[in-house]
């Protein structure tokens, strides 16, 4: 094992230097490691979910979740910091928008995982109003508030839930429950596929085609606004 794990870390380090000088040679590589990143992320917390959540899969080895994802988000932080593209700073909105230290994020992921909200279906999304809230603010963060062309309001409006909104001001974002009277952007959608479109699940332009996620508003500000939201 100790071979293995030398061998490993001689490949890890190849990948970082040549990330580093990848970035030099191209200004596009931050992109797209943050596009690529954006993209895998979800996957990479969901797959070490154990089947029906027994935490003995990690425990009989000496780890829990928290252990393995903070070690896990310490080690992607480290490597991107030394190939010089810190995962906080990479261009675009958030690649990780779950907030906090390592420890943290693992715990909030872990419980977006648990509602139901991310990784595999196994049944309807947790409704309880504490995990609305993780879910809302986690969507808030996700967005690249910098990128607004003014400030704004997107509105959820949920057909099988209470309503949401979250508020774009001043290069920040803030996430509250209930409508507001002039919202720049309403959707109206059922609360389950806003959470399948969120966990990658169902693509929301089939949504907006088939009827089942119906936007309203202000679709100028939404265009000029457009970098503000992940890419589909």
């Amino acid at each position: 094992m100790e071979n293995v794990e030398a061998d490993e870390q001689r490949h890890i380090g190849f990948g970082v230097k040549l990330l580093s000088d990848l970035r030099r040679m191209d200004p596009d590589v931050p992109h797209a490691v943050a596009e690529m990143l954006r993209e895998v992320l979800p996957w990479t917390v969901a797959v070490i979910v154990p089947p029906g959540w027994d935490e003995r899969y990690y425990t009989t080895f000496g780890w829990t979740f928290e252990e393995l994802g903070e070690s896990g988000v310490s080690s992607l932080m480290s490597k991107l910091r030394s190939a010089g593209m810190p995962l906080d700073e990479l261009p675009g909105p958030p690649v990780f928008p779950v907030l906090g230290s390592p420890r943290e994020r693992v715990e909030r992921s872990k419980r977006l995982l648990q509602c139901g909200y991310l990784g595999e279906k196994t049944g309807p999304p947790s409704t309880d109003p504490d995990d609305m809230r993780l879910l809302f603010e986690t969507l808030a963060t996700a967005l690249d508030s910098g990128a607004a062309a003014e400030p704004g309001v997107i509105q959820w409006d949920l057909t099988d839930g209470e309503p949401w909104h979250i508020a774009v001001s001043n290069g920040s974002t803030e996430a509250r429950p209930g409508r507001v009277e002039d919202p720049r952007l309403s959707l109206r959608t059922r609360f389950e596929d806003l959470v399948d479109i969120v966990g990658g699940r169902k693509d929301p332009r089939r949504l907006l085609a088939t009827g089942r996620l119906r936007p309203r508003g202000d679709m100028r500000w939404v265009w000029r606004s457009r970098a503000m939201f992940p890419p589909l």
